[in-house]
């Protein structure tokens, strides 16, 4: 990480250095002696990693979308997120990890439930809807499960409410760090596919579509 990158995840965060202090667990006199910094200076690999924290915590709570500069500048070469920072920056409280009563199913549409419930998402899956149909190029079932994903947030019959688990698997195909990295190629979009058929198949028989 540059001293840049620091610079760029204030601004669009709109953080104070004090602000950024108490989140990151990093000293305020830490983070103003590197805004002092040339900005291709480097910062050291431990405490990249706190503000890689930071910057989960950040999109968790709404601050930063995965749209923003900071976070593909400074989460572009984290290779394995963390897999509670994964959850956190997608929105799931922390029920998803804990909920033992329901089926791993369940507990899944639990958790499309709680990322479509955001605001800032559903309005991200709507800014993104011609990068989200290049999806269907990848095959016939690709294209089947995003454009039944697709009809559910564009119906005018069906309850906001209920679109949530669409919006939340439309999310996650959009989300650059998810369980399993884009980045491993096909593999990486493994989970991406489970998500849109599990989401799909949810809203199937709906004589609303």
């Amino acid at each position: 990480m540059k001293a840049s990158h620091l610079l760029i995840l204030l601004k669009e965060a709109r953080l104070s250095p004090e602000q950024l202090a108490k989140k990151s667990g990093i000293s305020n006199m830490t983070i103003r002696r590197w805004m002092k910094k040339p900005p291709n200076a480097d910062i050291s690999r431990i405490y990249s990693r706190t503000l890689e924290y930071a910057v989960y915590e950040l999109i968790g709570e709404g601050i930063l979308t995965i749209e923003s500069v900071a976070v593909k500048e400074i989460l572009r070469k984290n290779e394995v997120a963390p897999f509670r920072a994964i959850i956190r920056s997608l929105g799931l409280s922390s029920d998803f990890l804990t909920a033992s009563k329901n089926s791993d199913e369940g507990r899944l549409i639990l958790g499309l439930s709680q990322i479509g419930a955001s605001d800032v998402r559903r309005a991200q899956v709507g800014d993104s809807l011609d990068k989200i149909s290049k999806f269907k190029r990848l095959s016939k079932e690709w294209s089947s499960r995003i454009a039944t994903l697709l009809k559910i947030i564009r119906s005018k019959r069906i309850a906001s409410i209920e679109k949530l688990v669409a919006y939340g698997a439309l999310f996650y195909l959009l989300c650059p760090f998810d369980l399993v990295p884009d980045y491993l190629s096909v593999v990486g979009y493994l989970d991406d596919f489970s998500v849109l058929g599990l989401a799909a198949s949810h809203f199937l028989g709906n004589q609303e579509l």
